[in-house]
């Protein structure tokens, strides 16, 4: 049913040389989207392009951590490939990082990659002839991290709290233009962001964290899933929500 929905949809996918992103584009390449992906990260983008099933797909290598950039990015994109059905905003950074030892220079990179780029992708989104105008949706990828606390991450939870709360505004803002934005928090899933922020913990630190999922740490398996079901149409009467996606972590 979901290929169904999904067969045909223009659908771009940020940060989709590694991790969620990367099966999220597999993923709906295997649903029949056509599938553009962009990163920074050459080599391996260019390997997730590799992996894509079907025909229709292009690849744009770019640093959206750069308005200027995203800018570019949006308008050879549509001169491509036109109007969009979807938007999955994958891309994000982390690190473990005590508060004695942010500075503005940390919080400025991470909140550039993790929230200012979602606001600015939607907004070059929004102009007219470059969405769907029978339905377009946008989903941004948050975390659990927004809702429950855990020293040394006091900045990227803040940035996955900021598009949440983008995300409901926009919502609102949008819903005219048949733009529906909504929200994915993943819980811990084993990605490669995961095996660097590992490295900061103690086996004690990171038993703890297992332990708050009651089935277990994820798998990207577990989050494409959901994402293609608010890309779809089965979806059309969501918008401005936060769907957990987490293996029971945020019950407790």
């Amino acid at each position: 049913m979901l290929k169904e929905s999904l067969n045909n949809k223009t659908v771009l996918v940020t940060g989709a040389s590694s991790g969620i992103g990367r099966d999220v584009a597999i993923f709906l390449s295997e649903l029949g989207a056509k599938v553009i992906i962009t990163a920074r990260d050459v080599p391996r983008l260019n390997e997730t392009f590799s992996l894509l099933i079907g025909g229709g797909h292009r690849q744009i290598i770019a640093d959206i951590s750069n308005v200027n950039n995203i800018s570019v990015l949006m308008d050879e994109l549509f001169f491509q490939c036109g109007a969009l059905d979807g938007l999955i905003h994958c891309a994000g950074i982390q690190h473990t990082m005590p508060v004695q030892i942010i500075s503005e220079s940390t919080f400025d990179k991470l909140f550039n990659i993790n929230v200012k780029s979602a606001l600015f992708l939607v907004k070059c989104l929004r102009k007219k002839g470059r969405y769907n105008i029978n339905g377009s949706s946008v989903v941004f990828l948050s975390s659990t991290a927004a809702l429950t606390g855990q020293a040394g991450i006091s900045e990227y939870s803040a940035s996955k709290v900021a598009l949440q709360g983008l995300a409901r505004s926009l919502s609102i803002e949008l819903a005219k233009q048949k733009i529906r934005v909504n929200c994915i928090s993943p819980g811990v899933v084993e990605t490669k962001m995961l095996s660097e922020f590992q490295q900061g913990l103690t086996s004690e630190q990171f038993k703890k964290i297992q332990d708050r999922h009651p089935l277990g740490i994820g798998k990207t398996s577990d989050i494409v899933g959901p994402i293609a079901f608010l890309l779809s149409d089965y979806s059309s009467w969501i918008t401005g929500t936060n769907l957990n996606v987490d293996g029971g972590y945020t019950i407790g």
